[in-house]
């Protein structure tokens, strides 16, 4: 029994002999120097928080900034709505260059003559939409400033208007429509026209909306120009931050 237990301790030792050397060979194998660590995975980016909607309007007051992307397309209208009589009207598209008719006497102007050289800067101006407009209210009248220093004058009283040699003010004759504002004016080549200021549904957007005849036939012309809310500096660089 003695010579078994021996031959067992010494089997044993063998084996711990043999676990030491190959850790030593191991340790002797790693390579000099700190260990580093792995790289660390880069902290996502946060997505930038969307801007906030302003409040909804229950009026047409205030300011309002245009949207040419919502607007009706005067060039593509041309291209669309051209009758047989060289006038121009139906269609919707998004706001472009140009105005129907293009100063060649297509847009329905005076019979049997051409058109002035004022006539078609005026025209071009109507169909020109400001950048940025004001409406504000006193009494029955409503003022509108654009960003050109215009201002517009409307009169929902009735009252006799006042005729300006001031290009940049103008008295128009208006009336309240339920919530919408409609006028009643002449274009630069005398004929009918008028304009109807109202809110979008959500009351985020005002629509002004040209009505008109165009060409020999008479032909309805509709343009619709739409605007937003402005949306402060600030809050567009909170929302960037």
């Amino acid at each position: 029994m003695k010579t078994i237990c021996s031959f067992r301790l010494a089997v044993l030792g063998e084996f711990v002999a043999l676990g030491v050397a190959a850790t030593g060979a191991t340790f002797a194998q790693a390579p000099s120097g700190p260990i580093t660590a792995a790289p660390s995975q880069a902290a996502p980016v946060p997505a930038p928080k969307p801007v906030p909607l302003p409040p909804p309007r229950t009026t047409i007051l205030g300011a309002w900034k245009f949207d040419p992307d919502d607007s009706d397309d005067l060039s593509k209208r041309r291209q669309e709505s051209q009758d047989p009589n060289g006038g121009y009207g139906g269609g919707r598209g998004r706001v472009g260059g140009g105005y129907p008719g293009g100063g060649h006497g297509g847009y329905g102007g005076r019979r049997g003559g051409g058109e002035s050289d004022e006539e078609r800067q005026k025209m071009r101006e109507l169909f020109t939409p400001a950048k940025a407009i004001t409406i504000s209210m006193t009494g029955a009248e409503v003022d509108l400033v654009d960003d050109r220093d215009r201002k517009r004058a409307f009169m929902t009283d009735g009252r006799k208007l006042k005729k300006s040699k001031d290009e940049n003010y103008q008295e128009i004759a208006a009336k309240f429509d339920g919530n919408r504002l409609v006028t009643d004016e002449k274009d630069p080549r005398g004929n009918k026209m008028s304009r109807t200021f109202e809110l979008s549904t959500e009351g985020r957007q005002l629509y002004e909306t040209l009505h008109m005849v165009t060409g020999r036939s008479n032909s309805p012309l509709t343009i619709r120009f739409v605007y937003d809310i402005p949306i402060p500096a600030q809050t567009r660089q909170q929302a960037t931050h």
